[in-house]
């Protein structure tokens, strides 16, 4: 792109030269024409009003419904989930809250594996329910207010455009996206959050010094292993120099008992997470046998998931819609003794004839995981032994499977408990005399299961002795 300018330059320099010949003065006045046309056409395409980048002003970072209908309905701020039912999730959120609550909910950050080189982006599961938002480095302030009309303030600190660094790093939502897509009353550089957590502070202080309770809701130290934006480090740092910690209330478990039910927008994104799942162990079992790599079947899974997306109108159109899909957490691919390890992700050994494998792996749709595992002879035929075992752990399972919803009046405690002694049963049964301890201790150390949603271990700080409910998955 810089080469034109330069080339235009230098041909208007020469005109000079080719005074005396006619063609070559002809030839060389419309190349220096069709130089300058380019560089009107680049400058056109680089520059707007708005955003000085009218490719980035026109994109998003991420898919919206001005540039991904097919993906993205006119209603909806992501795949499959309104705007309606964002609003609805606030202000279910806030209705409980205390008069003068201020909620603040942190964005991931990136992760970076080595200089310059990051990992794929995954949004904090809390601040996507809320918002909707996918990038990094934003921050929501929700506000609880008697005379807003939505009885709450959302105020939303995000990167603004920036041509030169989208040239780099793609393009951003932007601060008006945050407004006119996203349901924020207000948005802000991300830059001045800093400002504005001064001010909350100073009125904390305040509200303090007057003995009137003030908090402010917020995950500041990095639960269950997860990273969030830098401006989380810094609140927290300046909440600790000015002693206010006492003043701040955690705010995920209150967002997880909203999301431990499921919508049944919520549901049918999950239920498209499992089909293409499944279709991706279906195929797996098909590529199975002896030799390959464990690595070759975790990459037939992954491929089949994202095909399992794309399909073909009677007219030859295609649709695709494998964008929305990603691996919803590190696979296990583990034959043989592998199996042993609760976790095994290295995925780097051969699959052997005779050998069981088992695979514990799932497909991300919109945001929402699946979470599967299967076990199945590497070379499609059990041995008698392998049978037997296999036929035993499938009846408990099956019987499980029954107690899972809400008329049983069971948790998932209470299933995993009976799943104990009915394991015992059956593996006696097979002629395998195991006590009680073996089976918690050796056989069965794991739990029977967990919540699933946004996340593969979701609502993680909700105790599983909870009845089920309906809605709950």
């Amino acid at each position: 792109m810089n080469r034109i300018p330069r080339t235009a330059r230098a041909v208007s320099t020469r005109l000079s030269a080719y005074r005396g010949c006619p063609g070559l003065l002809a030839r060389a006045r419309s190349f220096h024409a069709a130089a300058s046309a380019s560089r009107s056409f680049l400058s056109s395409l680089l520059q707007t009003a708005k955003s000085n980048n009218p490719v980035t002003d026109q994109w998003y970072g991420q898919p919206t419904h001005e540039t991904h209908p097919e993906l993205v309905g006119s209603s909806e701020v992501t795949h499959g989930v309104a705007k309606s039912e964002y609003e609805a999730r606030r202000q279910r959120l806030m209705r409980d809250m205390p008069p003068g609550s201020t909620l603040l909910l942190f964005s991931s950050r990136m992760y970076f594996v080595s200089p310059h080189v990051f990992h794929s982006f995954r949004q904090d599961a809390d601040f996507f329910y809320l918002t909707g938002w996918n990038e990094p480095d934003s921050v929501a302030v929700i506000e609880k207010s008697a005379t807003a009309s939505r009885g709450y303030t959302m105020v939303m600190f995000v990167n603004a455009k920036d041509p030169k660094k989208e040239v780099w790093e793609g393009p951003r939502n932007g601060i008006e996206a945050a407004v006119s897509l996203f349901g924020a009353d207000e948005a802000r550089p991300v830059a001045e959050f800093a400002k504005y957590a001064r001010k909350l502070t100073s009125k904390l202080q305040d509200r303090g010094s007057k003995g009137n309770g003030a908090y402010i809701y917020a995950d500041l130290d990095g639960e269950h292993g997860l990273l969030r934006s830098k401006e989380c480090d810094a609140l927290k740092a300046q909440l600790k120099r000015e002693n206010l910690g006492s003043h701040v209330r955690q705010l995920s478990p209150l967002v997880q008992q909203l999301r431990l039910i499921k919508s049944s927008a919520e549901i049918q994104l999950m239920r498209e997470a499992g089909r293409i799942s499944a279709h991706g162990f279906g195929q797996i079992m098909q590529a199975c046998r002896p030799g390959l790599c464990e690595a070759t079947l975790q990459t037939v899974f992954e491929h089949a998931t994202r095909m399992a997306l794309v399909s073909q109108g009677e007219d030859g159109s295609v649709a695709d819609r494998s964008a929305l899909s990603r691996p919803a957490y590190v696979p296990v691919f583990a034959s043989g003794e592998h199996a042993l390890c609760m976790h095994y992700v290295q995925n780097s050994g051969p699959v052997k004839d005779g050998d069981l494998i088992l695979v514990d792996a799932g497909a991300e749709y919109a945001a929402y995981a699946s979470d599967i595992t299967r076990t199945f002879p590497v070379n499609g035929r059990f041995s008698q032994p392998q049978r037997d075992l296999y036929s035993a752990l499938l009846s408990v399972h099956e019987q499980m499977i029954k107690l899972c919803h809400v008329g049983s009046g069971y948790s998932l405690n209470e299933i995993h408990r009976r799943s104990t002694k009915m394991l015992a049963t059956e593996l006696k049964q097979i002629g395998l005399d195991v006590s009680d301890h073996d089976i918690d201790e050796k056989l069965f150390p794991h739990h029977i299961g967990h919540y699933l949603g946004m996340d593969v271990h979701d609502t993680v700080d909700i105790n599983r002795s909870q009845r089920l409910k309906q809605n709950m998955v």
